[in-house]
């Protein structure tokens, strides 16, 4: 009994050592794969993995992080006689803490949303990554740069989850289970296809079906996509996009990016997603033409190069990798 009991505190405690690892952002190609077959080479270790992986995602980080003690009455005016406490450190001393306690709220306020994502997910890329992914009934996932995903499969339907970022999606039929992918407010259903979602860089979800059909399912309707189709959904209501060519729907899964019309700044954004240093747009580009063109992704400072010459700005790269788009 003894032995097996140490042999689960084990298995927590690795999992555990998994888990904040995940949330740190640090893990590697490699450091996935041995998880991967840690995971596989015994149900306990899933399972514990999964108990310490729900465990931290019901973690309350934003609560009380500017929230100052209430001190009890008694305290209060004892602090007061004493002179003691905060008011006794140096005025120096005070503004470094002041300081301190600020930067380390504000890490955690944005680096929250990150650990979120990471420890909600079941798969992940990080900047400049592309990868496909097997899914339990056969399907398959193919998640673009700094996209995630959570699979939920149950007995009445096989259901992922986009995290962020956007994801191409080619369904194993064969299983009457429905498939649906909830992105953004809204539900992307199977009709026996192959189709993208994409959160983008606004609100909202885009759609694009690249062969069979889907129906895209928000509060306000629902709309059936096919071949070449597309839509957007925000705020509960479904419009549709202009088509395109079956085959120039995520491109990006061939290393290409195809930029049809779109305003400056969103192309910006868009191509700035494949890149792990950061583009500071310094310009307004409200009056520029808007972008069409297909770039590659492997290389995007050309792609931004191309879009400030078009639109008459410089860009200048600062240490680190920074872009400087003015």
């Amino acid at each position: 009994m003894t032995g097996s009991m140490d042999r689960s505190g084990e298995i927590a405690e690795r999992a555990r050592e998994w888990v904040r690892l995940l949330a740190s952002g640090e893990m590697r190609g490699g450091a996935l794969a041995e998880l991967r077959q840690w995971l596989a080479a015994d149900p306990a270790h899933a399972r514990a993995f999964e108990r310490e992986r729900a465990f931290w995602q019901e973690l309350e980080v934003h609560r009380g992080l500017f929230a100052q003690p209430e001190l009890s009455p008694v305290t209060a005016r004892r602090d007061r006689r004493s002179g003691g406490g905060w008011r006794a450190l140096p005025r120096p001393v005070r503004r470094g803490l002041v300081g301190a306690g600020m930067a380390a709220c504000l890490a955690v306020l944005v680096a929250a949303p990150e650990l979120n994502v990471r420890l909600r997910a079941d798969h992940l890329t990080g900047t400049g990554e592309i990868r496909s992914v097997a899914l339990a009934d056969g399907s398959a996932a193919m998640l673009d740069s700094g996209s995630a995903i959570a699979v939920e499969y149950a007995q009445g339907e096989r259901r992922v989850r986009l995290l962020r970022g956007r994801a191409w999606f080619n369904v194993a039929h064969g299983d009457r289970r429905p498939f649906r992918v909830d992105a953004a407010g809204g539900t992307t259903e199977d009709v026996g296809t192959a189709f993208e979602v994409s959160t983008g860089n606004g609100e909202g979800a885009d759609v694009a079906v690249s062969q069979g059909a889907v129906r895209v399912i928000a509060a306000r309707g629902a709309t059936p996509l096919t071949a070449g189709q597309r839509a957007h959904y925000v705020d509960g209501a479904v419009a549709r996009l202009a088509d395109v060519r079956p085959d120039r729907i995520a491109a990006w899964r061939q290393g290409e990016l195809l930029i049809d019309r779109q305003p400056a700044a969103a192309a910006i954004a868009e191509i700035r997603r494949y890149r792990a240093a950061p583009v500071i747009l310094m310009a307004d580009l409200g009056r520029a033409k808007p972008v069409s063109g297909v770039f590659r992704i492997d290389r995007p400072d050309d792609a931004l190069a191309a879009i400030a010459a078009a639109a008459g700005l410089r860009m200048t790269r600062l240490p680190g990798g920074i872009l400087l788009i003015r």
